[in-house]
C-alpha cells in the first residue's frame, strides 16, 4: 500500500496546481463578458428608471439579474435547467470578487475586482499533455452555453454517436484520479470473491479498473442505456466476458428500483452518475442502493460536493471555482441536475442509515469533496 499511496501523492502534487480552475476561470470570465452579462450587471446602477437593480448603490436581487438577461439578452429563464446555470455564474462571479452580496440574495458589482492572468507557456503545455481531455469538453460545453441559454437543445446526450465524447471526458485525469483513489480505499475491508455492482457504467473507465483491481469478483454492470455497452465491452477486451450485463429494459433509471433482491452486493461503485439524479428522486434513489447492499458492504461515489457559503467543507478557493466551472459547463449536457449540497448528501445518507466510511485526508484537493464512501452496517 506504500507505493500505492505514494502515487496518490503525485496525482495530488499534479492536481493541486489548479490549472483547469486557474485556465478556465479566464474563460468562463471572458463568456460573461462576450455575453454581456458583466455588462449587464455594471449598467445597472446607471439606470434611471428601476427596471433592474438601478439606484446609486447599484444594488440588484436575483430574479432582478434574471429578468434583466432574459429581457436583454434572450436567455430562457422560464427554463429550471438553465436558470440553475445563471445561478452558478453568480456563485462562481461572487468567489471571483466581481459582484457581493449585500445582503443574502442582494448584489452588487465590484468595477475593481482583481483580473486573473492566463497561465504561462509551459503551463499550457502541461494542460494541453494531462488536462486536455477534459479542457476540451469544458471549452465546447463554455462555446455554446450563451446558445443554450437562448433555447438551443442540449449539446451533449448519452445516445449512439456520443461514445467518443464522453469516453474521452469520463477517461481524463482528475476523474481516472478519482476512480482509483476510492477503489484503493474500498479494497481495504473487502474479501476477493466479492459482489460488486458498476452503477452507470458508461464507457467503462471505472470497470477496467474494478476488472483489474478484483479478479476474483463477481461483477455487474448496469445503466440506463445500452448504447454505450459495445464501447465499455471493447475497452475490457477478453475481460468483458466476465462481466455481467443487465440491459437497461430491466431498469428505467433513476427513480424506479434496480433490478436485484435485496443485500446481494458486497461493493457498489457510482462514478459520477448522482448530479444526473433528478433532486425529487435522490433519496428514493440512495434508498434502493441501501436495499441491495449487503450488511457492511460499500458504497463509493465520486462527485463534487456544492461550495458551501460558510466554507467549512470546501476552503480552497480554485477547488470551489473549479466546481462552479465544471458545474456551469456539463449543464449544457442531457440529464444534468448539478453538483449537491455537502450537508444535505450528509443528512440524507444519514437519515437512509447508512454511516460514513470516509478516510480523512486534509489539504488532498479533491478528496474530501468529491470521493464519498458510505456503509451499510452490519447489524
Amino acid at each position: 500500500m506504500a507505493v500505492a499511496f505514494e502515487n496518490i501523492k503525485t496525482g495530488i502534487d499534479i492536481l493541486r496546481q489548479f490549472l483547469v480552475p486557474k485556465m478556465f476561470t479566464v474563460k468562463l470570465l471572458e463568456f460573461a463578458e462576450s455575453e454581456g452579462i458583466l455588462s449587464v450587471m455594471r449598467e445597472t446602477g446607471n439606470s434611471p428608471v428601476r427596471t433592474f437593480g438601478g439606484g446609486s448603490d447599484n444594488l440588484w436581487t436575483r430574479e432582478e439579474f434574471y429578468s434583466a438577461v432574459h429581457r436583454r439578452l434572450g436567455y430562457e429563464t422560464g427554463n429550471a435547467v438553465r436558470k440553475r446555470m445563471l445561478a452558478i455564474l453568480l456563485d462562481f462571479l461572487e468567489e471571483c470578487g466581481h459582484i457581493s452580496q449585500k445582503k443574502p440574495g442582494i448584489y452588487t458589482y465590484n468595477a475593481d475586482a482583481k483580473t486573473t492572468s492566463p497561465l504561462s507557456s509551459e503551463d499550457m503545455e502541461v494542460m494541453r499533455e494531462i488536462f486536455g481531455d477534459q479542457s476540451m469538453f469544458f471549452d465546447k460545453c463554455i462555446e455554446y452555453a450563451g446558445d443554450f441559454l437562448k433555447g438551443k437543445n442540449y449539446l451533449f446526450g448519452f445516445n449512439k454517436g456520443m461514445e467518443d465524447v464522453w469516453n474521452r471526458f469520463l477517461g481524463n485525469y482528475e476523474f481516472s484520479f478519482a476512480r482509483d483513489v476510492l477503489l484503493k480505499l474500498m479494497t481495504v475491508d473487502t474479501i476477493p470473491d466479492c459482489n460488486i455492482l458498476d452503477l452507470c457504467y458508461g464507457t467503462g473507465h471505472g470497470l477496467e479498473r474494478i476488472c483489474r483491481d478484483f479478479p476474483d469478483a463477481d461483477i455487474t454492470a448496469i445503466d440506463f442505456t445500452d448504447d454505450m455497452r459495445p464501447f465499455a465491452m471493447s475497452r475490457l477486451g477478453k475481460v468483458a466476458s466476465k462481466v455481467k450485463w443487465i440491459d437497461a429494459g430491466r431498469w428505467n433509471g433513476f427513480g424506479s428500483n434496480l433490478p436485484f433482491e435485496v443485500m446481494v452486493f458486497d461493493m457498489i461503485f457510482f462514478s459520477c452518475g448522482d448530479p444526473y439524479i433528478p433532486e425529487h428522486l435522490r433519496e428514493g434513489v440512495y434508498r434502493d442502493i441501501f436495499r441491495v447492499l449487503k450488511p457492511g458492504g460499500i458504497l463509493g461515489v465520486i462527485a463534487w460536493g456544492y461550495p458551501d457559503r460558510s466554507k467549512r467543507h470546501i476552503q480552497n478557493e480554485w477547488v470551489r471555482r473549479g466546481i462552479y466551472i465544471h458545474d456551469f459547463a456539463e449543464s449544457v449536457c442531457n440529464g444534468w441536475h448539478g453538483f449537491r449540497d455537502i450537508d444535505s448528501t450528509i443528512k440524507m445518507t444519514r437519515k437512509i442509515g447508512f454511516v460514513g466510511a470516509n478516510a480523512v485526508f486534509n489539504n488532498f484537493y479533491m478528496l474530501d469533496s468529491a470521493v464519498w464512501m458510505f456503509k451499510r452496517p452490519e447489524v
